[in-house]
């Protein structure tokens, strides 16, 4: 027997849920598959910049005070220097993916989304595809599966680059959150990326170039945020998986569309990961009710171009310590650099708007200061 929808989703991570929440939204109906079953997890920062506050409340899921925690701005932690700047509008929040994914799913359901667990994908023929529980057939078929995505292979979309490739472990920490900013401490090889996501726990991830040491021997990188923590205890377990920056050459084929880390990525230090994910599924929503996927892939690569410059340019940081201690040390003394460079990041200035004087002064700051 097979199961017949408008759009099947391959994937229950944000992505897929995002995706489902979309299109169930244009009135299509709605199915997924995943391999695992909720709840599900993955090692991220953990923290919404506000543009991805804003994109989760068109979805329908508006954070409250009892599911996460707001943060206001960023700050940038090195050796010698530090910088910090304010969102220019609203606040981020921290929040745990466990929970982000209950919401999600929730309001999923809510639009009539139907779910099959632990069911991992097996083939893909023409509308058709084939799980080890059942098979499926639909319109539009997305593929929601990760870096690692089976789907992209089948629909030979999986023509890939990729420039960098880091491991990032996450540990929840419960102790009162000792600042109102998301914290990026810049270390020898590792940043770790610390968010508040309650009023008694902080997210610590650490992302790191080579294969990381066990967690603990990775924080002594950052004696500073090691004081800070002092004792605290710790409620769960390590976590880790993979970030890359990557790209992939073609989202759609026919009928068939990418979207999340199945569709590229970038590095897990930009944050923006989440954020991606919403807008491309409102982007796919949109091209789904025209009918016409090539809409969605001209809006992905729009969608994606800034981003990447983002990642590119925080891996060049990670890269270099002399660039890195020379950027640091420019933000520190000038720091409407860094306010505008975190307005650019959120989306509040694009960077025509900037322009060449805008990194002119960065190029000078550097080289100068």
């Amino acid at each position: 027997m097979v199961d017949v929808s408008d759009v099947l989703i391959v994937g229950a991570g944000p992505a897929g849920l995002a995706t489902a929440i979309s299109a169930a939204s244009e009135g299509f109906s709605v199915q997924v598959v995943d391999a695992l079953h909720p709840p599900l997890d993955k090692a991220c920062g953990e923290g919404l910049m506000p543009d991805s506050v804003k994109a989760l409340a068109r979805l329908g899921v508006t954070l409250s005070e009892a599911d996460s925690f707001p943060f206001h701005g960023i700050r940038f932690i090195g050796h010698q220097h530090s910088a910090e700047a304010f969102f220019p509008q609203g606040a981020g929040r921290g929040i745990r993916r466990t929970h982000l994914s209950e919401l999600l799913l929730t309001r999923a359901e809510e639009l009539g989304v139907r779910f099959h667990w632990n069911e991992a994908l097996r083939g893909l023929h023409q509308h058709e595809v084939t799980t080890t529980g059942g098979r499926y057939r639909a319109k539009w078929i997305i593929g929601a599966d990760g870096h690692n995505s089976m789907l992209r292979k089948f629909a030979r979309l999986d023509a890939l680059r990729i420039s960098s490739r880091r491991i990032g472990l996450r540990q929840h920490f419960q102790v009162t959150p000792w600042s109102e900013m998301v914290e990026v401490y810049w270390g020898d090889r590792s940043q770790a990326y610390v968010t508040p996501v309650s009023k008694d726990e902080i997210c610590v991830a650490l992302i790191s170039r080579g294969r990381p040491e066990q967690f603990g021997s990775e924080l002594r990188q950052f004696p500073k945020l090691l004081e800070q923590l002092g004792c605290a205890a710790s409620p769960d377990s390590v976590v880790g998986s993979a970030t890359m920056e990557m790209k992939v050459k073609s989202v759609v084929r026919d009928h068939v569309a990418l979207i999340g880390d199945a569709s590229g990525a970038v590095d897990a230090l930009t944050g923006e990961g989440l954020a991606l994910c919403f807008r491309q599924a409102e982007a796919l929503a949109q091209a789904l009710s025209a009918g016409d996927l090539s809409g969605y892939e001209r809006a992905h690569a729009e969608i994606c171009r800034l981003p990447h410059f983002m990642s590119g340019s925080l891996l060049l940081l990670d890269r270099s310590a002399f660039l890195r201690r020379r950027t640091l040390r420019a933000f520190a003394l000038r720091p409407e650099i860094f306010a505008s460079m975190l307005r650019i990041h959120v989306g509040e200035l694009m960077p025509p708007m900037w322009g060449h004087e805008g990194i002119l002064k960065l190029g000078a700051a550097v080289l100068l200061t």
